[in-house]
């Protein structure tokens, strides 16, 4: 008899290893019976996680953060999405570079997530705020990339495939990634709980095998793996495609901890969290399921 699991996703190209790992049936090979639900906001996901209504979950890091400073046991496992947020500006615009932002309109989702802080990064970077540009604040990643395709703001932070979707409806462009505002930066990744990893680490080893299964097939058939994404994200096969050519997701985040610590003490210096949680991460089980996987 299989174990049930749940797992909670949100939508994206750095969800794809959990996607495919559902629909390649990666999950059952090691007796896993996986449910799943796909939520409109990863703000959801570790109050599910915590109460124990969802057992894994996709989510920005940066949460876990969040919950490990008020005493919540969240715990990060691997990564998966990686050096994924993207500006966009729009298509006819005279925005080139980062500093041709200042005094434009950016949507921006809520505070807290990678999409945020890296746009919040540049703009101290490069001295832009409320006070000499219009930044809209969305309630979700998706509003706001709404509030760009409707033409409303010149900019936004997003992440793949809708940057270019953006793109190919002719809307947008993309000027910067992630990897020009934080080299080596996680984003949504894979977590659980601490007490889930000391009740059954060889669990926690198997879902992740299962999604780093799920990771060596996107690179391998980003054809086939986006048309499997269709139904998870709502966006044409052909635009994830197309976005893969650019962002793809990456469990292995052992040489992005320089790059954590850098961005937990921008949550910090934020206001985002009181104090840096001592552990928040555990990357030795995922280095158990690559030995267990040659």
């Amino acid at each position: 008899m299989n174990l049930k699991l749940n797992i909670g996703l949100i939508r994206g190209v750095c969800q794809l290893p959990g996607y495919v790992a559902i629909e390649k049936g990666f999950f059952e090979d090691y007796g896993l019976d996986v449910s799943y639900r796909v939520d409109p906001t990863a703000w959801l996901l570790p109050g599910q996680l915590s109460s124990g209504e969802i057992d894994f979950t996709i989510m920005p890091w940066t949460r876990t953060v969040k919950s490990r400073s008020v005493g919540q046991d969240l715990t990060v496992v691997a990564g998966s999405g990686y050096e994924e947020t993207a500006v966009v500006v729009k298509a006819d615009s005279d925005i080139e570079k980062l500093e041709d932002l200042k005094g434009k309109k950016i949507s921006l989702p809520a505070e807290g997530g990678m999409k945020d802080l890296t746009t919040l990064k540049f703009f101290d970077e490069l001295g832009i705020n409320s006070t000499n540009t219009d930044i809209y604040r969305m309630p979700s990643g998706d509003a706001a990339v709404i509030s760009f395709l409707s033409g409303e703001v010149d900019a936004s932070t997003n992440v793949e495939p809708y940057c270019t979707l953006a793109s190919e409806l002719g809307i947008g462009r993309v000027i910067a990634r992630g990897k020009d505002v934080l080299p080596k930066s996680p984003g949504c990744s894979i977590t659980t709980t601490e007490k889930q990893i000391k009740e059954d680490r060889g669990l926690v080893r198997d879902v992740l095998k299962a999604l780093i299964r799920g990771e060596t097939f996107v690179q391998e058939n980003p054809d086939e793996a986006s048309k499997m994404s269709r139904k998870y994200i709502g966006i044409a096969p052909e635009v994830t495609r197309e976005a893969l050519k650019y962002n793809q997701p990456r469990l292995d985040i052992r040489d992005s901890v320089d790059s954590m610590k850098q961005i937990t003490s921008m949550m910090k210096n934020l206001g985002y969290i009181d104090q840096i949680p001592e552990k928040y991460f555990d990357f030795s089980i995922y280095e158990e399921a690559v030995k267990e996987l040659k």
